[in-house]
């Protein structure tokens, strides 16, 4: 990944800012083109019959209201970003521009229910978390630094594997910390198998993990590894906060479903409680056509 593209998908909502001078943040540092991209959709295109109004008087053209603001959004970034307007299915538009222009990254945009302090991830945002082929960085905070605090949750899965490779190749130069959290089953603790013993199996288990790790990628560090007994989204939480940790990097269909954790409806626990911005990055086998 010597020359890196990303794509900055945009509702031109507040909350895309930060996703936008994120992008913009990671072009200039891996030197990578940028291309900022907002979809109209389908519905929107409709333009009420104003003839013979004054031009204040008549409805906007969408198309032509969203080049204008995109326009000077952009503006304002240290360098100047191809900028698309498009028209059609957020979802099929973003994934197809993407593949056509070979991305390695799509970053988008979440908001915040201020009422209760959550995270809100849309529609089109879960979508893309199911269907992308590429890495999917979604941004909450706003950027103020490069990324150096970098954990990346395993579950020591294959697809997890190659999400850590990736995220070497993304992130050339850095330390990771490789965090697995384990909760053993209360029949697996017995007289004879004590939770010292089964702790040991663990971290042989995450040990024969990272030997397994593609580490010819130019710049890849060892990482730094953590492991603990609980919850991996309540651990996760409380040292992302502790730690001040910049970006978490998850793998997708794993041992432990950390994706389907990530998604799920009980409570988009680490999306809501995890404050800082979220890697995914899919095995290219395992996207979902849903």
């Amino acid at each position: 990944m010597s020359s890196k593209k990303i794509l900055l998908a945009t509702d031109l909502s507040a909350r895309c800012d930060r996703a936008l001078c994120r992008a913009a943040m990671l072009a200039a540092q891996w030197q990578s083109s940028l291309i900022v991209l907002h979809v109209v959709e389908d519905r929107d295109v409709s333009i009420p019959k104003t003839a013979g109004l004054p031009s204040w008087r008549r409805s906007p053209d969408p198309l032509d209201t969203a080049r204008k603001h995109l326009l000077a959004d952009v503006d304002a970034l240290p360098a100047r970003p191809t900028v698309r307007i498009a028209e059609g299915n957020p979802v099929e538009t973003i994934l197809c521009n993407a593949d056509a222009e070979n991305c390695d990254l799509i970053a988008i945009g979440i908001g915040r229910d201020e009422s209760f302090g959550h995270f809100i991830l849309g529609r089109t945002a879960d979508r893309l978390l199911r269907r992308a082929r590429v890495p999917l960085l979604v941004v909450k905070e706003r950027p103020r630094r490069p990324y150096r605090n970098i954990v990346f949750a395993t579950d020591l899965s294959a697809s997890s594997r190659y999400a850590l490779e990736t995220a070497g190749r993304l992130f050339t130069g850095q330390r990771l910390t490789v965090f697995h959290a384990y909760t053993p089953a209360s029949e697996l603790i017995t007289e004879s198998v004590s939770h010292r013993q089964y702790r040991m199996e663990v971290e042989q288990e995450v040990q024969a993990f990272l030997a397994g790790v593609d580490k010819t990628a130019p710049g890849w560090q060892q990482p730094h590894v953590l492991i603990e007994d609980g919850a991996p989204n309540l651990l996760l939480r409380d040292y992302v906060r502790d730690k001040d940790v910049d970006l978490i990097v998850l793998g997708t269909h794993g041992r432990s479903s950390f994706l389907e954790l990530f998604l799920g409806s009980t409570a988009k626990v680490i999306m809501d409680d995890v404050a800082c911005d979220a890697l995914v990055i899919r095995e290219p086998r395992a996207s979902v056509d849903t």
